[in-house]
């Protein structure tokens, strides 16, 4: 009983000495009711990506329920350090090794076996703009019930090479892109600033 005791204070200690993450937004500051979260890049689902920083994401309301109109709607904001040039392929190689850490890391904690090869990219230039890239991605949802969804994917590149960093703006959701949902998610990008 004597050790148990001594171990939970020891642990206690060191989580107290231990410095938190910095868990405000930088740079992904609404909207409010969006629940936010940030982390380290990469990720420690998907160690082989190839861009370094940090990563900022704001949920819709119902993002985890599968029935909602705004299921798996997200907007994902990457600050990579070292200004990587982001193209097409490299874009590519970062959703599929996201994607794939993701699904097979929740999967496995609740027994889902998702398929990794099944989980590709499609990228293509937009129309709209060079820095800008549109993208399809096959995901695995292991978040609720394993089903395979198509995520619809607009990318845009922030080069910063005075800062000596790249940002990366992704809008995500399954929803078409003629739904209204996206008037949102190009809202939302349309307030993002790297420089704050």
């Amino acid at each position: 009983m004597r050790r148990v005791a001594v171990v939970a204070i020891v642990c206690a200690a060191t989580a107290i000495a231990q410095p938190r993450r910095d868990m405000s937004p930088a740079i992904l500051q609404g909207p409010a009711d969006w629940r936010f979260e940030k982390m380290p890049t990469p990720p420690m689902f998907a160690p082989d990506i190839k861009l370094s920083g940090f990563e900022e994401a704001r949920f819709a309301p119902g993002m985890f329920d599968n029935s909602s109109p705004n299921y798996f709607t997200y907007v994902l904001v990457i600050s990579a350090d070292g200004a990587p040039e982001i193209d097409g392929s490299a874009l590519k190689d970062f959703l599929e090794k996201y994607y794939r850490g993701l699904s097979a890391g929740l999967g496995q904690r609740k027994g889902m076996k998702p398929d990794p090869g099944q989980m590709v990219a499609e990228v293509s230039r937009a129309e709209s703009g060079k820095r800008r890239l549109n993208a399809t991605v096959i995901f695995f949802d292991s978040f609720t019930d394993g089903r395979k969804i198509t995520l619809n994917v607009e990318a845009r590149v922030v080069p910063r090479p005075e800062a000596k960093k790249t940002g990366l703006v992704l809008l995500v959701s399954p929803k078409p892109k003629t739904d209204a949902v996206w008037q949102k998610l190009h809202e939302i990008d349309g307030q993002i600033d790297f420089d704050r």
